[in-house]
């Protein structure tokens, strides 16, 4: 187009110069071609070259675009069950080239973890796959969705500077604790031999909706011995609730008792049947620690009544 232009704008100059010519040999025959020529150079309008418009580069560059081929920009909202496998979508347009790659973000910004770039995986966490799906999405698999999975996702093109889309995944989890008689949630419990060992493992639903099987209790990542019994009771709301119940703990006991949901959520608490010098030696140290707490608050308080004392008798005189 705009060689055109110029192609018209030097015709229409041809035709004024030889208008202007004929014009300048009529009215002056007598004068010299060269004079003639030179004036009629003078006399003719400077040449105008249109100023090209140039198509802007960034209305070429790759975009971001949902499902109906909107072109979007805002963070993507996605939400997972655990245990599921999450597919995350980025179409990119006009990609022109460039590369696509996953980021994921950790506690901040400047830290970013590469998971993929291209086709190619670069992350020791084999549940992290990418594939192309026709004609411009480039997905992100992640299999066997775990806790930790939740965070923020980034499907960054390599332009200058990069297009980011931001991906938040949320996690639906139950909620699963072990708790004791007093419902206090446990970790670390010590029974002396003979007693009774009864502990309930409680989940709760991570939608007020949603329905979670019953929890599974294992020793030592094994199934549980015949003497230790299992019932299941009705909780409060829509708590799941399972018990486990030892008549009289023995010191084969002792290990790791866990509760799960499927195989992604779980909580552990470690058992300890202790027999009566192994208990008296526990029992001791315990007194021991506290005694010496003791003469350390004792001691503290005699410095600080001689002190005051002093300062007393000082101020006295």
């Amino acid at each position: 187009m705009a060689m055109i232009t110029i192609v018209i704008a030097n015709y229409q100059r041809h035709r004024d110069r030889l208008h202007l010519r004929e014009q300048l040999v009529n009215g002056h025959k007598a004068r010299n071609i060269t004079q003639l020529q030179e004036e009629i150079i003078a006399n003719l309008p400077p040449l105008r070259i249109p100023r090209l418009r140039h198509h802007r580069v960034t209305d070429w560059d790759p975009y971001f675009e949902n499902a109906d081929g909107q072109g979007i920009n805002d963070p993507q909202n996605v939400t997972l069950h655990l245990g599921s496998t999450a597919l995350l979508d980025c179409r990119v347009a006009m990609l022109s080239g460039k590369q696509v790659m996953w980021l994921r973000r950790n506690n901040d910004w400047a830290s970013l973890l590469l998971l993929t770039l291209g086709n190619a995986t670069h992350t020791s966490d084999s549940r992290y796959s990418v594939s192309f799906q026709y004609p411009n999405n480039w997905r992100l698999a992640i299999s066997g969705v775990r806790r930790e999975d939740h965070g923020v996702y980034v499907c960054q093109v390599n332009t200058h500077p990069p297009r980011m889309l931001v991906t938040n995944v949320t996690v639906l989890a139950p909620d699963i604790r072990i708790i004791d008689e007093a419902r206090h949630e446990l970790r670390d419990r010590y029974y002396k031999t003979g007693s009774g060992i009864e502990l309930a493992c409680v989940v709760r639903p991570s939608c007020p909706d949603s329905r979670v099987p019953y929890p599974v209790w294992r020793k030592n990542g094994e199934t549980l011995p015949d003497h230790v019994n299992v019932y299941h009771i009705n909780g409060s709301n829509e708590d799941v609730v399972t018990r486990l119940y030892i008549e009289r703990a023995k010191k084969t006991d002792s290990g790791e008792y866990t509760c799960s949901v499927s195989q992604f959520s779980t909580t552990a608490v470690h058992i300890h049947v202790l027999n009566g010098e192994k208990q008296a030696a526990v029992h001791d140290q315990w007194n021991a620690a506290c005694i010496n707490y003791n003469a350390i608050v004792t001691e503290f308080c005699a410095v600080f009544v001689n002190f005051f004392f002093y300062m007393w008798q000082s101020y006295s005189l």
